[in-house]
């Protein structure tokens, strides 16, 4: 028996989701699914019954309620569920601890294959998120194929949190000579600050 929990503030479609489920769920043992329907009612759920799946739809909500639900129901796998395909969006939901990342306008229909998969210990992710995360990864390796050896070093180390001063002493080059490195790689690059380096080379 599979449980599966849905966040979802939006009534509408936290009903949609569930009928999904159990329309597409071929089984002879139906799914059954416990709706969570908002954050005000996590801890309750928490004591009451924990779901093997969470379904988290991060369009009315911050995307970091993912976070707060893998805390609370830390054996939970979580799916995102949304319209939302900027991979800044779907890498911070992973790194918050979804496991799954599904857009509605084309996923929305394979949902029970994607709890499945996730309890086999498999990942759904959206073939056309799958595919921008590809060429975002593509795109920082030829980022980093820009670079020379030693602005790849002076880079890295700015990704790292040092300080010029730290990077000057970590490859025993001078101050001046750090800041003649960091103008040239804003130059390759278009840019004017280290966010913006650290969004291009760890995107």
């Amino acid at each position: 028996m599979i449980t599966v929990g849905i966040i979802d503030i939006d009534e509408k479609e936290r009903i949609q989701t569930k009928e999904n489920i159990s329309k597409n769920d071929k089984s002879e043992s139906t799914i059954p699914i416990h709706v969570l329907f908002d954050q005000d009612t996590l801890a309750s759920s928490r004591r009451n019954q924990i779901p093997d799946v969470m379904i988290i739809d991060i369009d009315h909500q911050d995307s970091l309620i993912v976070e707060r639900v893998k805390s609370l129901f830390p054996r939970a796998e979580i799916l995102v569920l949304t319209n939302n395909c900027d991979v800044k969006v779907v890498r911070s939901c992973f790194r918050q601890g979804a496991v799954g990342y599904m857009l509605k306008k084309t996923c929305l229909q394979s949902l029970k294959n994607a709890i499945t998969m996730t309890l086999g210990n498999g990942s759904f992710i959206s073939p056309s998120v799958n595919r921008a995360l590809i060429e975002q990864a593509f795109s920082a390796k030829q980022s980093e194929n820009l670079l020379t050896a030693r602005e790849l070093q002076i880079a890295n180390g700015i990704i790292e949190g040092l300080s010029y001063k730290m990077i000057a002493q970590k490859y025993a080059i001078s101050l001046d000579t750090v800041r003649i490195y960091i103008k040239r790689i804003y130059r390759k690059f278009q840019i004017n600050s280290k966010g913006e380096l650290i969004a291009q080379l760890t995107a």
